[in-house]
Parts: C-alpha cells; sequence; structure tokens
C-alpha cells in the first residue's frame, strides 16, 4: 500500500488544469466537425480578452496618453499576440506609387496638445469601421481587444498572464477613477480555472476535517479517526495520480473528485469500524471479529462500492469527454478505494488491543436507539402512516418536477455577484454582448467572395444580424472592404460603402500582401476566397433562447443566400457549448436509466424473485423523485452539473438497501424465516450503519453548499438531500413493504435462494 500511494503520489505531482472550456459535443458531432473547420481556416475564435470602460474624459490628454502607455504595456507582455485600440487604430492609405493600400497607424506617438488630440478625434469618427467595435461616442464606452497566443492559452502560464494584464488595467482605473471591466472566453476560461484550482484545495480539506469530526463523534477514539483518514488520503492521492496517468486534466467536474472520493471512501470506514464492534460485542474475539467482518460482510460491502461505482461510470456512455473522464477515474477510485479499506482496516486492527467498553459504547447509545426502535414502532403499527406520508410527498414532487427547466448558460455556474458575471452583464448592455457568434459562408467556388453579388448578400445579412438584440455589430471582408474603398478615396467617407462591381478588382489587387498585415484578411476569408466568415458578439442568452436564436437567424440565411449556390453555417464557441446542454441532458438520462437497469439486474443476481428487486428499487427511486421536485420548486434548472446527482445519489443510496437487505436475510435464518421477527432484528444491526454513514455523507456532501459554482452548489445541497430521503425510505419503507408482502412472499424461497451468499452463516 505505501509502494502504490508513492506510485500515484508520484504522478498526483504531474496533474494539470485545464484552461478551456469542456468539450461536451463529441468529436464526431457535424456541427463540431463544421467547427473545427472553422478554426483551422480563420483561427480561434475564443483567444479575445476584451477591456473596457465608460469614461466622460475617454479623450481628454491625460486619460488618453495614459490609456495610450496602457495599450503598449499589454502588448510588450509575454503571451500577448497584439492589441486592438482605439490608441492603436490603422488606417487604409493609397500609395499609387507602390500600387498598394498601405496599413499605416492613424498616431505614431501620444498627442502632446488637447488640441493635436481633438484632431485625432474628429478624424477617427470619420473611419466609421471603429465606431461600435473599438469605442461608442453615446454612452463614453472605449475598449482594448487583446489577442492571446494560444501556446500562453493552453497552458499553466495563462492564469500568471491574464491576471498580469488585469493587475495592470486595474491600476489605470483606480488612477483615473473609472472602473475598468473584463470579458471575453479567454478572461471567463481564466478566472473559471482559477476557482476551480482553490476549490479543490479548500473543498479536499473541508471534507476531511468534516469527515474526521464525525468519526470521532460516532466512534469516539482517534484511532478510528486516523485509520479512515489514511484509507482516503490514499484514494485522494490515487484519484489525482490516475488523471495524470491517464492524461486527463483537472476540469469544473474533476476538480470535485478528490472530496468526492473522501466523501464516498468514508462510508466504507465507518461500515466495517461499526460491524467489527457488532462482531466483537456479541463473543469478545478480536480475531474472530476481523475474520466474520471480511467473511459476512466483504461481499456485501463489494456490491454497494459496486453499485456506487455504477452510478459515476454510466456517464461513460454520455460521449462527452469531459463526462468520460469524470467516469473513469471515479469508478476505477471507487474500487482501489473499497480494495484498500478491506485490507487495510482489519490489518491494523489486528495488531491493534482489543475494543474497550468505552469504544464500542455508541452501540448502546439511547438517542440511536431511540431512533431504531421508533423506526421499529413506525413500520409495525402505523404502515398506513409510512405510505400516506410517502404518497403525499411523492405526488408534491411529481407536481414539482413538471417545473423543471432545461436551461443553460455560458457562465452558468457562476453567481449574479461574481465579478465576471456582471462584466459580461456590462458588455451585454453596452456591446450586446462578448462571446462570439459566428457564421461561415462557403461560395462553392474559388474567388467566389469577390463576387459582387456575394457582397451584397453579405452585406444584406450583417444589418439583418444587426437587428437582433442579442448581437453587436457584425464584422466581415465586406466592412474591411469598405474601409479600403474609401482608403481608395483618399479617407473620403462617402466612400465607406460596398464597391461597386467595376471597383473590386482593383481594390483586392491594391490590397496589403504582406504576411504581417494579411492576418487581418486571413481572418476574414480563406487564401482562394472561396470561403467568409461573420464574426458577432453575442450575448449569454441561454440554451433555449440560443435555439430561438440560432433559428431566427438560419431564417434570416436561407431568405438571402440560395441554399444551391452557398453553404452557409451557424458557428462559433458559443453555438457549440450551448448545445452541448442539450445534447448532454439527452445523453445523461439515457446514463441514469442505463444505470437504473444495471443495478436492477445486480439486486437480480442477490435475490431469484422478481417481488425482491422492485421492493428494493422503490426506495431508492423515491428520493430521486422527490430531490427532482425541490429543483422545480425552488428553480433549479436541469443542466450537466444536476443531473448528475440522480446517478450519483442513485448509486449510494442503493448502498443502504444492500446493507439492510444483507442483514434481513440474515435475520430471517437466524429467525427461522419469520419476517416480522426479522425486521426489528435486521433494523438494530443494519441501523448504525446506515444512519451513520447518511449523516456523515450528508455533512460532506453539504460542505459543497459553500462553493462559488452554482453547479457545484446544486450538487452537494441535492444529493445531501437525496441520501437523506433515501435513509429515511430504507429505515421506513423498505421493512414496512416487506412486512406488509408477508403473505405474498415466500421468504425462505424468494430470500434464501440467491446467486452468490451475501452473508454467510457464522463460523463455529
Amino acid at each position: 500500500m505505501g509502494v502504490l500511494t508513492l506510485f500515484f503520489g508520484f504522478f498526483a505531482t504531474k496533474v494539470e488544469m485545464t484552461y478551456d472550456f469542456a468539450k461536451i459535443v463529441p468529436k464526431t458531432d457535424t456541427d463540431y466537425i463544421e467547427y473545427v473547420k472553422f478554426k483551422e481556416t480563420f483561427g480561434e475564435d475564443g483567444n479575445i480578452l476584451i477591456i473596457g470602460t465608460q469614461s466622460k474624459d475617454a479623450f481628454k490628454l491625460g486619460f488618453f496618453n495614459d490609456f495610450y502607455d496602457l495599450g503598449n504595456e499589454i502588448e510588450a507582455t509575454e503571451g500577448v499576440e497584439k492589441i486592438i485600440s482605439i490608441t492603436k487604430a490603422y488606417n487604409l492609405v493609397r500609395n499609387d506609387s507602390l500600387q498598394r493600400l498601405a496599413i499605416e497607424p492613424i498616431l505614431n506617438h501620444k498627442p502632446k496638445t488637447q488640441g493635436e488630440l481633438d484632431t485625432f478625434q474628429n478624424y477617427v469618427k470619420t473611419l466609421k469601421f471603429y465606431n461600435g467595435l473599438l469605442y461608442n461616442p453615446e454612452n463614453d464606452l472605449v475598449l482594448i481587444a487583446v489577442n492571446l497566443k494560444k501556446k500562453q492559452l493552453d497552458s499553466k502560464a495563462r492564469i500568471p498572464l491574464v491576471k498580469g494584464i488585469e493587475e495592470k488595467v486595474r491600476a489605470f482605473g483606480l488612477k483615473h477613477n473609472c472602473e475598468m471591466h473584463f470579458s471575453g472566453l479567454p478572461y471567463v476560461r481564466t478566472m473559471m480555472s482559477s476557482k476551480v484550482a482553490d476549490e479543490i484545495k479548500i473543498f479536499t480539506y473541508l471534507s476531511i476535517l468534516i469527515t474526521a469530526i464525525f468519526i470521532f463523534l460516532f466512534f469516539r477514539f482517534m484511532s478510528a479517526v486516523i485509520f479512515s483518514l489514511i484509507v482516503v488520503i490514499i484514494g485522494v492521492v490515487a484519484t489525482m495520480g490516475l488523471l495524470a496517468l491517464f492524461g486527463y486534466k483537472i476540469t469544473i467536474l474533476t476538480g470535485i473528485l478528490p472530496p468526492l472520493m473522501v466523501i464516498i471512501g468514508v462510508q466504507n470506514c465507518i461500515y466495517l469500524l461499526n460491524v467489527y464492534h457488532q462482531e466483537f460485542t456479541k463473543h469478545g474475539n478480536k480475531i474472530l471479529a476481523l475474520l466474520r467482518l471480511i467473511s459476512k460482510n466483504g461481499l456485501a460491502l463489494f456490491l454497494t462500492n459496486v453499485t456506487t461505482a455504477v452510478g459515476f461510470v454510466v456517464f461513460s456512455f454520455s460521449g462527452s469527454a469531459m463526462l468520460d473522464q469524470f467516469s473513469v477515474i471515479s469508478g476505477l477510485v471507487i474500487m482501489i478505494i473499497y480494495i484498500i479499506s478491506l485490507v487495510f482496516i482489519p490489518i491494523v486492527y489486528s495488531y491493534l488491543p482489543p475494543p474497550k467498553i468505552k469504544h464500542t459504547k455508541h452501540l448502546e447509545s439511547i438517542r440511536l436507539n431511540s431512533v431504531l426502535k421508533q423506526c421499529n414502532n413506525l413500520v409495525h403499527n402505523h404502515r398506513k402512516a409510512i405510505y400516506l406520508g410517502t404518497l403525499l410527498l411523492l405526488g408534491l414532487s411529481i407536481y414539482g418536477s413538471f417545473k423543471v427547466r432545461n436551461l443553460g448558460y455560458v457562465v452558468d455556474d457562476l453567481p449574479e455577484s461574481d465579478p465576471v458575471y456582471r462584466d459580461l452583464k456590462f458588455f451585454e448592455k453596452h456591446l450586446k454582448g462578448a462571446l462570439p457568434f459566428e457564421i461561415r459562408i462557403d461560395t462553392r467556388r474559388e474567388n467566389g467572395v469577390k463576387d459582387y453579388v456575394t457582397l451584397q448578400k453579405i452585406n444584406r445579412l450583417q444589418k439583418e444580424l444587426h437587428q437582433f438584440p442579442e448581437l453587436s455589430k457584425p464584422t466581415s471582408i465586406v466592412d474591411f472592404l469598405k474601409f479600403a474603398n474609401q482608403g481608395m478615396n483618399y479617407g473620403n467617407e462617402k466612400f465607406y460603402t460596398v464597391p461597386s462591381v467595376v471597383d473590386i478588382a482593383g481594390i483586392v489587387d491594391y490590397l496589403p500582401k504582406s504576411d504581417k498585415n494579411n492576418n487581418i484578411l486571413k481572418s476574414m476569408v480563406d487564401s482562394t476566397y472561396r470561403l467568409a466568415r461573420v464574426s458577432v458578439q453575442m450575448a449569454d442568452v441561454g440554451s433555449v433562447e440560443m435555439k430561438v436564436l440560432t433559428k431566427a437567424v438560419q431564417a434570416k440565411i436561407d431568405s438571402i443566400f440560395p441554399k444551391d449556390q452557398y453553404d452557409v453555417k451557424i458557428t462559433g464557441t458559443s453555438a457549440i457549448f450551448l448545445k452541448g446542454n442539450d445534447y448532454l441532458i439527452d445523453n445523461l438520462i439515457q446514463s441514469m436509466v442505463s444505470a437504473l437497469i444495471i443495478i436492477s439486474i445486480m439486486m437480480a443476481f442477490l435475490f431469484f424473485s422478481w417481488k425482491m428487486v422492485l421492493i428494493s428499487l422503490i426506495p431508492n427511486l423515491i428520493p430521486l423523485i422527490m430531490t427532482f421536485g425541490i429543483m422545480g420548486f425552488f428553480d433549479i434548472r436541469l443542466k450537466p452539473s444536476t443531473i448528475i446527482i440522480f446517478s450519483i445519489a442513485y448509486g449510494i443510496v442503493v448502498d443502504f438497501t444492500i446493507h439492510y437487505l444483507a442483514k434481513y436475510r440474515h435475520s430471517l435464518k437466524k429467525h427461522n424465516w419469520d419476517m416480522k421477527a426479522a425486521i426489528p432484528d435486521s433494523l438494530m444491526e443494519a441501523g448504525p450503519s446506515i444512519i451513520y454513514t447518511a449523516i456523515a455523507l450528508f455533512a460532506g456532501f453539504a460542505i459543497f453548499a459553500f462553493s462559488s459554482f452554482g453547479g457545484t452548489v446544486a450538487l452537494g445541497v441535492l444529493t445531501s438531500l437525496s441520501l437523506l430521503f433515501g435513509m429515511f425510505m430504507n429505515l421506513l419503507l423498505l421493512p414496512a413493504m416487506l412486512l406488509s408482502l408477508e403473505k405474498n412472499i415466500n421468504a425462505k424461497k424468494e430470500l434464501g435462494t440467491t446467486l452468490v451468499e451475501i452473508e454467510p452463516e457464522d463460523e463455529a
């Protein structure tokens, strides 16, 4: 075990964060394939960091010159490819001697006087290309668009790069008493990655602390705490090591695995320690108690771990790379923790002195026994009340479930108070958005983009797009050609129009040919002028509105571009990301159904009776329906981070059923298949483990309520509630159903025959 821990620990030091949005849509998806081709042709659409501020002093000398210096500082930063700003504005100047349109900066130096700056401002106003792109005179908004290098964006250098830029910008804002705003996918991704990295540490430590406290409260001796923590810490190390071994990176989802494995691993330790003490109190023989701990409960523990693992592993059926990684690692670690706990706990306690009376005192807890006796009383004397209460809760939950909405956002997991969220809304208010929305136009022939009819169609499409309140000012080769046409006519703003049929060829010949400047064209058209790109920034409208928006935009596209002549596709990071929400919902529902089927089959192996399979499933499905109802009443939306709750919770809650039925079956044998006598006996034996585990898991999952990500908060709170509901269903509804069906179940026949013996007979 020491060697195993060192092995995983070595690789754990090599695990890396991911600095991209999780790949939800599979690589085989046609829209994703189109998006990849789009990036190969035109470059990345998600590498622009947007900085903006509102100030009436934007064109005052002091402010402007400091803004000029700020742009130069940012551009000189390692990892920044270039910046685009009003202080770095360029003009297209006609040079007939070279027969070229030269790209020249409007400012070669900082203005020395206010008059010089006023002249610059008046001149920029004539260049309509920049209006609404780098500045907006209507609301005194000025912008800097920072183009970041892909190499830095895909590495751990991303966080210091973005935070370094942010520090410079904040200093500028402090000096001029103006609020600086940041957005764009690089900023959103960086801030989220940084938060994930911080939360992994915080929640891992918190989960260890919480579970340590509860283990001590349950068992009241330090060895139980120390050795249980050793088991779960090895599990955490294994989690991080396996991530690196498989070449996976830490995402917002895999980031919760370390504390999650602590919580799940603790239930093994609680169960083993509780059973060990129960066995020891029967005969006082330490070694015999440890032997029976393994022989009588090893298989039951194996089955509970397998069912929990199934709850995670089914996510690999979703087709999502993000969930596939989550499921593979969690499934493996759960089984590793099972092996470690079943080997480590018995070996350690074989060397330790036998438990003293104070160590097993928890089994005689007045409060615990009172709760179990009350459960027994309700099961035997108030079954109708149990059924009525369950039906009322079930009906209310079903009603609430119809209120659940399937809706996801790009910044879905951030609270409204978060600076990233507030800044995104700032840009939506003043620029209509800051998230990329792209349209790829295929003319199906070389030089098709140069065709005057095509240019007019693109221009018409841009006018239509500009009417959408969710979309910002579109840009394309048409805008650049308008700008070039103005340059060809010596800056006359009246010529900021689509060039005529006669002028197009001449203007194209005059366009800059150097690789340095031709990057502008490369981001707008391909090298053959067959493909063109229309870029728009959009608001974070959510997956539902995105469908409506995409459908409306597609209708405009179809009305402008005949399908037999053009192939026009809507793409971009935002479109693909938001599409992933619906994709995941559909596939995760299938995964959850798969979990139900797989676990049902496993239960069928335990009891060769469809009645017992049905009885065992009902107490586990009801908590999920109740949780779904709570989501509806509290407007917790259905999204990837919330739908995984159901498979995880189901996999864990089934453990309670297996533990109870294992003890119940053993009690039946002991009481000569008398079901009435077996119920209280099994409740007293299985009850403590179920209650201890449920409380520890409830507290463990509840710590996620303090996360800064809404999805993680929902995961923690809803899973905690599901486990609590599951505990009550297995302590009340399950035994009540067994007792009510006493006459319809042949206990010896239907419970006496199994494929595997869960709890063998006591050794002599």
